[in-house]
């Protein structure tokens, strides 16, 4: 029914007199909700504004479950099949429920700019997660002329509102004071869901392999890319083949290659061949188990290929559109900067993958890491927890 009215002439006219209607009764539920009390010990998060149990988020959850304090919390997921903890209530988006939790909740965790128009209470408060750390491409104010008017007036709307930043690592802690908008504190104790990166990996990495029927002595390789904001398909022409063989040769050993799209992508837009050693990993609820879980790493513009600096594993770049993406937003490092290399083709990036030297790599590590000023140490979600416990208790 829904996709014959898609066809059907009268679909625009409708779809945006629906939208309309929809923008109207969420702002009158605001406004409503307004008289509503602030409830201290109700906590309402939200990863990419509805997405699966993950991110930074999912470890403040984690926390506050295991420490048993005696909070009420909100998941914020568009599909109502996500998998959240028992303790933890699933409200959907920009809905009449989510105004009234929204409006409530002493306390509200985002790790992206909010989609959607919002009214926040003076003794509420607003912890901004953001979902990465150190990366390539330049973001905020730092991307220029690519940001709309429109989101420039709204990104500052949300800063203002906001009152904590977290970081983990000094050049972040400029980054933000210099392009969010934000003048407000930043908590400097690391990323709650680089935590993982500090525990049993052991058992994450069976925990994953089992997820795919994958052998527990299979390397792995993660290709995470970021998305871009005109979705070219391009850019996700990674030779997966070729590189599975080239880290085989190199490495030696049986590699498989998970594929990882970013939260903003439809992974059903891409045409990419699957097979037994190339997986899809972008239904996977927890990207940073994979992270945790991996040998190897390929991506662009994402803070991931940075993580692998961060743990000494094996980090490649693969951008075809790099010399695009600096005209648009431009880069934070130079290419002689970084320790790893940037391959701008597949010919590129296999002979990456097969001249990859360790000793170099650790060698380029270490400077890279001390201008960074990484603060990481396995309890970041600990020290976002005490925040709340002493903010909520004033």
């Amino acid at each position: 029914m829904l996709e014959l009215l898609r066809r059907s002439p009268l679909y625009p006219g409708l779809l945006k007199m629906y939208l309309f209607l929809h923008r109207t009764l969420i702002r009158f539920c605001w406004q409503l909700f307004a008289i509503c009390p602030v409830q201290k010990d109700k906590i309402i998060l939200s990863n990419f504004n509805g997405n699966g149990f993950g991110d930074n988020p999912r470890y403040i959850a984690e926390e506050l479950l295991r420490q048993d304090l005696p909070y009420r919390l909100f998941w914020v997921s568009q599909r109502p099949d996500v998998s959240i903890p028992s303790a933890i209530r699933p409200v959907r988006p920009n809905t009449p429920a989510f105004v009234y939790h929204m409006s409530t909740a002493g306390v509200w965790i985002d790790n992206t700019r909010k989609l959607y128009y919002f009214k926040k209470k003076k003794n509420q408060t607003y912890i901004q997660v953001w979902h990465g750390g150190p990366g390539l491409k330049k973001i905020e104010k730092d991307a220029g002329n690519s940001l709309s008017a429109e989101y420039i007036e709204y990104a500052k709307k949300d800063a203002r509102q906001m009152d904590l930043m977290i970081s983990n690592c000094r050049w972040c802690t400029e980054c933000y004071r210099r392009c969010f908008w934000y003048d407000g504190p930043i908590l400097e104790k690391g990323l709650p869901k680089n935590d993982l990166y500090f525990r049993d990996t052991d058992a994450v990495r069976g925990l994953v392999r089992d997820a795919f029927g994958l052998e527990a002595g299979v390397n792995l390789v993660l290709y995470v890319p970021t998305w871009r904001e005109n979705r070219k398909l391009n850019v996700y022409h990674l030779d997966f083949e070729g590189c599975l063989d080239a880290f085989e040769k190199r490495f030696g050993g049986t590699w498989a290659m998970l594929v990882r799209l970013h939260p903003n992508v439809n992974p059903d837009d891409f045409q990419i061949h699957y097979t037994e050693r190339v997986l899809n990993a972008s239904r996977y609820s927890n990207v940073q188990e994979l992270l945790a879980a991996g040998d190897a790493v390929i991506s662009d513009y994402s803070s991931c290929g940075f993580d692998y600096i961060q743990l000494g594993r094996p980090s490649f770049l693969y951008a075809e559109d790099y010399e695009e993406m600096k005209r648009t937003k431009d880069y934070y490092f130079q290419l002689e900067e970084l320790p790893i290399p940037l391959a701008f083709s597949n010919e590129e990036m296999i002979s990456n993958i097969l001249s990859f030297s360790q000793e170099a790599y650790q060698q380029a590590r270490k400077p890279f890491l001390e201008r960074l000023g990484y603060y990481d140490d396995g309890h970041a979600s600990q020290a976002l927890v005490d925040y709340i416990k002493n903010r909520q208790s004033v």
